[in-house]
């Protein structure tokens, strides 16, 4: 094998081939300018904002000037609006989390779903949960007074929400039973 028959290779076809003229090498730059635009290159984005910037400039120079869409007291009114329905959320959440509401409707803390139903002899729930309270001469008050109390009481010393439950004593008389997953180590 002497030179004159050795394969060209890749660089060497390109080397020997014609160069074209300088005008289809400024229209391939260009091209290829564009192409990089379009497809995301550096400055992908370039194209889109250059023809936004166009419009824009065309849009002021049809109308003169655009009114301003928020002034600032409607735009402090907004904020305002939007603070008073956080708040509003806010304490509708508290209200649920804690079980009270305007109406004095307690949500059952065994099911947290439901509503109880509360009279001086019995509070149930449509999760099951039935308490006969006859002698105690319960009422809704009373109830979500107790659980306030125990609730708090619980918070002081736990930052663990307590579990509900409906127990039976020796007598077979049910009671609202409250306990913490947290357990004590020494």
């Amino acid at each position: 094998f002497g030179p004159e028959t050795e394969p060209k290779t890749h660089r060497t076809l390109v080397q020997s081939a014609p160069q074209p003229p300088r005008r289809l090498r400024a229209s391939h730059s260009l091209l290829s300018q564009v192409g990089e635009r379009v497809n995301g290159g550096i400055g992908g984005s370039f194209l889109v904002q250059e023809v936004m910037e166009e419009e824009w400039r065309a849009m002021q120079a049809s109308s003169g000037s655009f009114p301003s869409l928020w002034r600032k007291e409607n735009i402090s009114q907004a904020m305002v609006a939007e603070i008073e329905s956080i708040l509003q959320f806010e304490d509708d959440c508290l209200d649920s989390v804690v079980g009270m509401s305007a109406e004095n409707l307690i949500v059952c803390p065994v099911c947290n779903r439901n509503y109880l139903t509360v009279t001086s002899c019995f509070v149930l729930c449509q999760c099951g949960v039935y308490i006969n309270c006859k002698s105690q001469g319960m009422n809704s008050e009373k109830l979500q007074s107790l659980l306030e109390l125990n609730l708090s009481a619980h918070a002081n010393g736990c930052s663990k929400h307590p579990a509900f439950s409906v127990v039976l004593d020796a007598e077979g008389v049910s009671s609202l039973f409250m306990s913490c997953t947290v357990s004590i180590q020494l």
